[in-house]
């Protein structure tokens, strides 16, 4: 009776039964205590009256506690529930936003990549293509007789007319009789990588053909040597009587000998070039053949100092229609070369370079 229709529909109706039957109880107590009260005697009226209202009011309290509990616990529950929905629907709408933020991003990258894509690329070849390591080493093993040398002015000999010179060369020809000669050991060492430089490629059109140049593969870089700890490298002057060899240590041909070293070491880089040089004209010349047989409207050329056409170079035209498949078919044969070819720990003996 005492809640109202909106409030009676938040609480529990067993609940609210109960709390009516605690009431009525309550006020049935009132009632009884009202009647015992009004037998009692005139002459403790106002006691009983005084107790009566005490009684009277401790029962409403008692009465009154189920039906406030009962609305406490039910408005708590509902305080929960919808604290509870307000914290989804603050999820909610945190998941709303969290998506509209990353449509927001996609297009906006969508419009970034169709407006970039709408461009066209600018590719500039700014690079050098490794196609394949030369390694080799091994040993160089030179004797010769010294007599060779004596008029050669590149071994110094001849210029050793000194009082000093002259003494110091009879002491040995009277302690080191017999023949001289000169042995030379040394370990010599290469390794380079081969490939095309794209930057020093330029294309020529002439009457519809066109022309390339700097399209050869050469040495792009020496690369760094391990070297063995145990290398042997002398350079001996011998004395041999019949069957008797011996280290000559004159000073007289200390400087002879450190001649002798430098130059065999300049000889074998020598030789060592020239035969990486050879190996690049074949690669060069594969290279081509297998260019022009795809592309039978292109030429070679070596140099083009005496040239009067009109020469670009490819990094800055790599965009025209004209040589982008021929060069794409460039990096392309570059690449598998790589892939197959490695020249790797290569021994070679020679006996005397100097041919």
């Amino acid at each position: 009776m005492l809640l109202k229709g909106n409030t009676k529909k938040y609480v529990d109706k067993n609940k609210v039964g109960a709390s009516y039957f605690i009431t009525c109880a309550c006020f049935l107590l009132i009632a009884c205590n009202v009647g015992v009260f009004v037998f009692t005697p005139k002459m403790v009226a106002p006691l009983t009256i005084v107790l009566s209202n005490a009684i009277t009011i401790v029962l409403m309290l008692l009465a009154l506690r189920p039906i406030n509990n009962l609305l406490q616990a039910e408005f708590a529950k509902k305080a929960d529930e919808l604290m509870a929905r307000e914290r989804d629907e603050k999820l909610l709408r945190e998941k709303v936003v969290e998506l509209e933020t990353m449509n927001s991003e996609l297009e906006r990258r969508i419009d970034v990549w169709s407006q970039t894509s709408s461009t066209p690329p600018v590719v500039k070849l700014s690079f050098k293509v490794e196609t394949m390591t030369f390694d080799k080493s091994g040993y160089i093993v030179s004797e010769e007789p010294l007599s060779r040398f004596l008029e050669d002015p590149a071994y110094k000999l001849s210029d050793k007319t000194g009082m000093k010179d002259r003494l110091s060369k009879w002491m040995d020809s009277l302690s080191h009789q017999g023949d001289r000669k000169v042995l030379y050991i040394g370990k010599y060492y290469i390794k380079a990588s081969i490939g095309i430089d794209f930057t020093r490629i330029k294309f020529s059109v002439r009457d519809g053909i066109l022309t390339f140049s700097g399209v050869r593969f050469t040495k792009l870089n020496d690369l760094a040597i391990n070297r063995d700890g145990n290398d042997v490298n002398h350079c001996w002057l011998l004395n041999e009587k019949g069957d008797e060899t011996t280290i000559n240590h004159s000073a007289f041909y200390r400087e002879f000998t450190e001649v002798y070293s430098r130059l065999m070491e300049k000889d074998a880089d020598m030789a060592l070039e020239k035969e990486l040089e050879i190996l690049c004209e074949k690669y060069t010349e594969v290279f081509r053949a297998n260019l022009t047989d795809r592309f039978p409207g292109i030429e070679f050329c070596d140099s083009i100092d005496e040239s009067s056409d009109t020469w670009y170079s490819l990094k800055d035209h790599i965009q025209d229609p004209r040589v982008l498949p021929i060069v794409s078919n460039m990096l392309l044969m570059a690449d598998v070369l790589s892939g197959t070819t490695d020249f790797q720990n290569r021994r070679l003996c020679i006996n005397n370079p100097i041919v």
